[in-house]
């Protein structure tokens, strides 16, 4: 049954893909479908066609431009990001400690059929379908035991591509390797490993903005902007870039004729000479964006208001409070089922995640790959509770057969 509703939500996503008009809606999808495209037909990671950038992480774009580079079109970017997520479900269901989850694909299905943002997502060109791929995959790897030079390799390189996807996660990286080292899954010398093959990954793409621009740019130009739509005096924890007053500080830098790396740079400095002149202020608006990132609605940009409608955004909210109410059922039975070591790992990595992305600023499609972390848990639950049933149930059955032939017995 699991594999079948897998296949038919697969097949919802491709029917979907096919029907959902074959063009870009927000401006992050422009920018890494040019990016793609000028690595395919152009002089590689450009936006212009001309000259190289870092003004976005690398891996989706690749993504993309592998799948362009064979012929793929809108259809076959969206139906991908579906193969991707249905992957992760996949992954997901390893994540149970042992033996087989009982009914785990199932489970782990249905839930993620009842959270639609994950489906909408994945028809988007957004990186998040893509990066929880990479990080549910990376999770999925720590947990394994024994362990090995391989697996430690394997992760590092799992926990590489995740950063090169989103640099912001390597705040989360972090966590999970000092959260998994605390809770005694791994060991010193696999975090050492781990650690130093995922700096050698996320390294060599600096190593080529280095060659290219003269200077140090880990990853990506645009951690400056990031930093100040989530750090300025306008700021507020739930519009983030939906927020107009930001345009001023897009003027300035164009009036000045600032690179991306100049504009890069006076971004950074911009919001931390806000943040140092009122830290009172920045402090009340960093947790209030720890908050919002438990957020059930966003605010959007006037521009994309109309993919967000009333009805999608209450759909939206109900269904990641159906997530947290089951988490909270799960929590309410602690003493009488305490976690396990691999769900305090993920109860805390999805909690300290909120402190590490409210750095910058904290958004739904930025929770999407965290979200994994607590289907995991709730999946696990109920399995445990679907088995407990099926184990009663069978028991009656058998005391029952057991009392009719009894019977049948004595009537004879």
């Amino acid at each position: 049954m699991g594999v079948l509703l897998l296949l038919l939500y697969l097949l919802a996503g491709m029917i979907y893909s096919a029907v959902v008009h074959p063009a870009a809606r927000f401006l992050d999808e422009k920018d890494y479908l040019t990016l793609s495209d000028n690595l395919v037909h152009g002089p590689g990671f450009s936006m212009d066609g001309v000259h190289p950038t870092a003004c976005r992480p690398p891996a989706y774009a690749f993504f993309l431009a592998g799948i362009r580079a064979m012929g793929g079109d809108f259809f076959s970017f969206r139906a991908a990001n579906f193969v991707m997520t249905g992957a992760t479900i996949f992954l997901v269901c390893r994540l149970c400690p042992g033996k087989k989850m009982f009914g785990g694909l199932l489970i782990v299905t249905g839930l993620v059929v009842c959270y639609p943002v994950l489906f909408y997502t994945s028809a988007t060109l957004y990186p998040q379908t893509l990066i929880g791929f990479f990080f549910i995959l990376a999770i999925a790897l720590i947990v394994i035991t024994p362990r090995g030079v391989a697996l430690n390799v394997v992760t590092g390189f799992s926990f590489g591509l995740l950063i090169l996807g989103a640099p912001a996660f390597l705040l989360t990286v972090a966590v999970v390797l000092g959260t998994a080292r605390f809770l005694k899954i791994i060991r010193w010398r696999d975090v050492v490993l781990i650690a130093l093959v995922t700096f050698l990954m996320t390294g060599t793409w600096t190593l080529r903005n280095a060659a290219h621009f003269h200077r140090f740019v880990p990853v990506t130009s645009n951690s400056g902007i990031n930093f100040l739509v989530g750090n300025n005096p306008q700021a507020t924890a739930y519009e983030a870039a939906a927020n107009a007053a930001l345009d001023p500080y897009y003027e300035h830098v164009g009036n000045l004729g600032l690179d991306e790396f100049q504009g890069d740079h006076y971004y950074w400095e911009t919001a931390l000479t806000w943040i140092k002149g009122h830290p009172g202020d920045a402090t009340v608006l960093y947790f209030e964006k720890v908050l919002n990132f438990f957020n059930i609605i966003n605010v959007y940009e006037s521009g994309n208001r109309a993919e967000f409608p009333a009805w999608r955004q209450v759909v939206m909210a109900a269904s990641y409070l159906l997530l947290l109410g089951l988490l909270g059922r799960r929590l309410v039975e602690i003493k009488r089922f305490p976690l396990i070591p691999r769900e305090k790992l993920f109860l805390i990595v999805y909690v300290l995640s909120a402190f590490t992305s409210a750095i910058f600023f904290t958004r739904i499609r930025h929770r999407l790959p965290y979200d994994y972390l607590i289907i995991a848990i709730i999946a696990m639950d109920l399995s445990r509770r679907f088995e407990i049933w099926m184990t009663a149930q069978r028991s009656q059955k058998q005391a029952s057969s057991v009392r009719e032939s009894n019977a049948g017995m004595k009537s004879l």
